[in-house]
């Protein structure tokens, strides 16, 4: 066994009457869009940072669709609720310690949020453990544009609730070096280069050009996930390893031309990270299944960030859900 890290993070994301985004440290996790009730609990570890840590979560609580228009109606009502805490799991001693950072409901005679101190179990609400702790006062403020995962959007809200973790959990690759970004015609047409890249390294099946690129992403998930020693080891004990990333990898899917609007400006784009990641959704690097026109697709949803030099480089790999 590698001397790999040995906790395990997750949120546990409960909601009633909300379609939602959660975000750690202003960086995509997941996306739900059943509006009457969602039970999550993903892993959040790549995205934490030792010492103060921000949950956000950006909500529509959607009321129906306009038949004209299409657009969707939203507004906060008595059937509105969310309930969040945060879990850390000690893999080799089975310590677990968990905070439960908000939970709410919506009173529309109030107009105003209902703060409950019990969990939904009825047991008091802790805030604080030996490497876990939070204050549990939640910020919430109106949110525009809420992307989805096919790329359509929603406005809402945002919440935002600050915790701690007192573990040493390395930083990523790119924190040191990523720079503000600015949504400019000349920032979406190097997102593009950035992309077609990427793409082109895969057309030409250049999987160690590919591996270069990625490899501080997946020595970080092997460090912080796995039992693996290497990114080396960890991407070659997934299915197919680096022959995943050819043109026609060994299962049988072909790579696709990038999929995106005709005008770099129709492109869905998605900044994270206070504006230093950024990516286009949904994600253009596609393989569809056999056969052809099966409308069934595999995706490479990376991340990209402009480095202290002018480079374009790949962030991190999130899952388009």
């Amino acid at each position: 066994m590698a001397d790999n890290f040995e906790n395990r993070y997750n949120a546990h994301i409960h909601t009633e009457g909300s379609a939602w985004s959660l975000r750690i440290n202003d960086v995509f996790v997941r996306n739900n869009d059943e509006v009457a009730y969602a039970d999550a609990s993903p892993n959040i570890g790549l995205h934490l940072r030792e010492g103060e840590n921000t949950l956000s979560l950006l909500f529509s609580p959607v009321t129906g669709q306009d038949s004209e228009t299409g657009e969707y109606n939203y507004s906060l009502h008595d059937g509105v609720s969310i309930d969040i805490a945060i879990s850390r799991n000690q893999w080799t001693t089975g310590e677990r310690e968990r905070i439960h950072l908000v939970r709410m409901r919506y009173n529309e005679e109030e107009g105003q949020f209902e703060h409950l101190e019990n969990t939904a179990g009825g047991e008091e609400r802790v805030l604080n453990q030996p490497h876990l702790r939070s204050d549990g006062r939640p910020q919430l403020s109106e949110f525009e544009n809420i992307i989805f995962g096919g790329g359509w959007t929603l406005d809402g809200y945002r919440l935002d609730v600050t915790f701690t973790v007192n573990d040493p959990i390395p930083s990523a690759h790119w924190e040191g070096d990523a720079i503000e970004l600015e949504d400019t015609p000349e920032l979406r047409r190097e997102l593009r280069e950035a992309y077609q890249n990427i793409h082109a390294m895969i057309d030409r099946n250049d999987t160690e050009a590919i591996f270069r690129e990625i490899e501080p992403v997946w020595a970080r998930t092997a460090y912080m996930l796995t039992e693996r020693e290497s990114a080396r080891d960890f991407i070659e004990n997934t299915q197919n390893g680096l022959a995943a990333f050819e043109r026609v990898p060994p299962s049988g899917e072909e790579l696709l031309p990038l999929y995106w609007e005709d005008n770099t400006q129709d492109d869905q784009v998605e900044f994270m990270a206070n504006n230093r990641l950024v990516r286009i959704r949904p994600t253009p690097i596609l393989w569809e299944h056999p056969p052809a026109g099966s409308k069934r697709y595999a995706s490479f949803p990376v991340v990209f960030y402009k480095s202290k030099s002018g480079e374009w480089r790949v962030a991190r790999i999130l899952v388009d859900l």
